[in-house]
């Protein structure tokens, strides 16, 4: 079970315009962006905009993995981490959308130069994806959903690309000593037959 905010992308700020329980990781999004908070993830404060519930959100991932320290996150809403020459099958959004990968495409992240300090010898990368499902009937109204899913497979590597590290979703990954290091890329793989976005992704250590 997870929290879907529903964020009007018609506003400057993104204002918040609904709360809801998923619980079974589906919710209407005709009209609105989703952003997803997992479960077990606090919200203490009630966030009306965008930047609000990001900073709520990656406070509550630091408290949730408890004994990790720190937190590097990328909500992948503009284009200006995502290294567009190395990825393929990547439609890279702006504002209040997500990065979207098309079946077998891929996605890599700039490479954040010293963002890891001290160079963590374990780390946990969690993050969202989700799908669309239409019901366009022509006797009714048109009806998009936002729906969870765990297609996609990640790689991280902490030492700027140069070996990387397969991981799942919220697992602790024990870094092998050869790979460790403060500059971390992360890289993304859609194995699935259909279109699957990158709703965020984040790096506790």
């Amino acid at each position: 079970m997870s929290t879907h905010y529903q964020i009007d992308p018609f506003t400057t700020n993104g204002d918040i315009i609904d709360v809801v329980t998923a619980e079974l990781g589906l919710t209407d999004a005709t009209g609105s962006t989703v952003i997803r908070v997992p479960d077990g993830v606090a919200i203490h404060t009630n966030p009306t905009n965008l930047a609000g519930l990001f900073i709520e959100k990656y406070d509550g991932l630091l408290a949730f993995y408890a004994g990790f320290p720190q937190i590097f996150a990328d909500p992948c809403m503009d284009v200006l981490t995502a290294d567009l020459a190395a990825s393929s099958g990547l439609l890279a959004s702006s504002g209040f959308v997500n990065h979207c990968l098309l079946s077998n495409g891929v996605y890599f992240s700039t490479v954040f130069l010293g963002a890891l300090a001290p160079a963590p010898t374990q780390a946990v990368l969690t993050w969202e994806s989700y799908r669309f499902t239409d019901n366009d009937d022509r006797t009714e109204r048109f009806q998009r959903v936002y729906d969870e899913t765990a297609d996609l497979t990640c790689q991280v590597s902490f030492n700027g690309g140069v070996t990387f590290n397969p991981t799942t979703d919220g697992a602790v990954l024990n870094i092998p000593v050869p790979d460790q290091g403060p500059d971390l890329q992360v890289q993304f793989f859609n194995p699935a037959g259909y279109r699957v976005y990158l709703g965020s992704w984040a790096l506790i250590f």
